[in-house]
């Protein structure tokens, strides 16, 4: 047992690495500019996604402890974001940090629960500490997914449902490994540009394609780490669907990086309009005041909004 158990953690270090280069080979384009500039208020976005794309290629060089730190200064900024959680874990699997890695892969998922690629990442961890009822565990979880969707499951479900059976079946049977290579893997998006990525996603909000828009967002943020244009969008069109809860923890992830950032203020505003709490959307007006000097639209929609619902109420 103890044989198989660290052949499995030899194995497990270095499909991360393989994973992680892949992946990074695949969607490694130039960001910086435009919609994906530094925001807004001049917040730590940009920053932060420069250091969550360092911490890709070490983990894809195989500088496991360096990739870690790198993504333990983002984590310890954007503490809720899942990807920069995911890819914590990631970074300790990689150094044989099993124990550890299920930490911040429960954290992924508690931050967002469709982060398939999690579960399965949740499950092989579980795998090499010798916990096969737990990883059996996350299996159950991938299959209800699978259920839900009905046979219309993404991609990212269906591959991390498949890698996490096959991981198992290896276990179980000794398997060499092989078969554990193709257990492991990232949920990376194949973005070839970031730049381009984002102003396709605000396309398919601006057709109220909100579904879509929140998949290739997702997969962007995977891609570059947390930006708080991407969170914003993805808050924005959260709410439109109505996942309120979600969206507040877009927007307000958004303003951890950005606290002046427009956007986010003033959306985040419009839901505290939406479910009756008017001082804190007065709160997110005051902050537009402070950002807009010179007037701006989202103070004045805003405050048209605000009005509204205050003569409604009378």
């Amino acid at each position: 047992m103890q044989l198989r158990q660290l052949a499995l953690s030899v194995v497990l270090v270095l499909t991360v690495i393989v994973s992680v280069q892949a992946a990074f080979a695949a969607g490694s384009g130039g960001g910086g500019g435009g919609g994906l500039g530094e925001g807004q208020g001049g917040g730590r976005g940009s920053d932060l996604s420069r250091v969550y794309r360092e911490g890709v290629q070490l983990l894809a060089d195989g500088e496991c402890k360096k990739a870690e730190r790198k993504f333990r200064k983002i984590t310890k900024a954007v503490s809720r974001n899942p990807e920069a959680n995911y890819m914590r874990g990631m970074a300790l699997q990689c150094q044989g940090k099993y124990k550890t890695a299920v930490r911040y892969l429960k954290k992924a998922i508690r931050y967002d629960d469709e982060m398939y690629a999690a579960y399965q990442q949740l499950g092989i961890s579980y795998l090499a500490l010798g916990e096969e009822k737990d990883a059996k565990g996350q299996l159950d979880r991938l299959e209800t997914f699978k259920l839900g969707c009905d046979g219309d499951c993404s991609r990212e479900l269906l591959e991390a449902h498949a890698k996490l059976v096959a991981a198992i079946a290896a276990q179980e049977t000794e398997v060499s490994g092989s078969t554990g290579r193709d257990a492991h893997g990232l949920l990376f998006a194949s973005v070839a540009e970031p730049q381009t990525a984002y102003l396709s996603a605000v396309r398919l909000i601006n057709a109220q394609r909100f579904e879509q828009a929140i998949m290739s967002l997702r997969q962007l943020t995977v891609e570059i780490g947390p930006h708080p244009e991407v969170l914003n969008y993805l808050g924005y069109a959260s709410r439109r669907l109505g996942r309120l809860t979600r969206a507040q923890v877009y927007y307000e992830q958004a303003l951890m990086l950005d606290p002046m950032h427009r956007g986010a203020n003033e959306y985040l505003g419009e839901l505290w309009v939406e479910l009756g709490r008017l001082d804190e959307a007065r709160v997110r007006l005051t902050i537009l005041d402070q950002a807009c000097p010179f007037g701006c639209a989202e103070y004045e929609d805003l405050e048209r909004l605000i009005g509204s619902r205050v003569v409604a109420a009378q």
